[in-house]
């Protein structure tokens, strides 16, 4: 998995450790260390520091608390998935068919987002619709079809605009 170094409270730098990136606050956008800590992490997302760095005093300008060098790799999301998607290393689309349900990832999933999944940790059932229980990564974004389903792309005629009779 990518590993990706970033900055964590004094208080989190500890191997093992889990944690989401709900959002990022706008004060963090203008901070001076953005691009080497929230910056580098996708809202939504859950990540686990897997090392921990020699701390520089760097301080978080929202929370005044020290801020410490951590890598981090992405810890994969649990989710529900149609079973007829769910095969142990099978990159899938997620299209949102558990919409509703207990567990459904559409708060962290979008719509389109290319899925691979790592490991089947059970069954649920919902709305009369069973589903896997699966702990999968987001591998690419939704493609530009997904995302503007409301506009239709039309590729240009390649048919000449008038026909004239051949002589």
């Amino acid at each position: 998995m990518k590993r990706v170094v970033t900055l964590v409270s004094k208080e989190q730098a500890e191997v093992g450790h889990r944690f989401r990136v709900f959002s990022v606050p706008d004060e963090c956008k203008s901070c001076r260390l953005f691009s080497v800590c929230l910056g580098r992490l996708t809202p939504g997302r859950s990540y686990k520091v897997v090392e921990v760095r020699p701390s520089m005093g760097q301080r978080c300008k929202i929370t005044d608390s020290e801020m410490v060098p951590v890598v981090v790799e992405e810890a994969p999301i649990v989710g529900l998935l149609p079973l007829n998607k769910a095969l142990e290393g099978v990159v899938v689309t997620y299209e949102d068919e558990c919409a509703g349900c207990e567990g459904c990832p559409n708060d962290v999933v979008k719509k389109g987002e290319k899925v691979k999944v790592v490991k089947i940790l059970g069954r649920k059932k919902c709305r009369n619709k069973e589903f896997a229980i699966v702990e999968f990564f987001v591998v690419s974004a939704p493609s530009h079809a997904v995302l503007d389903s409301s506009k239709t792309a039309q590729a240009p005629s390649r048919a000449p605009s008038s026909r004239r009779p051949l002589k």
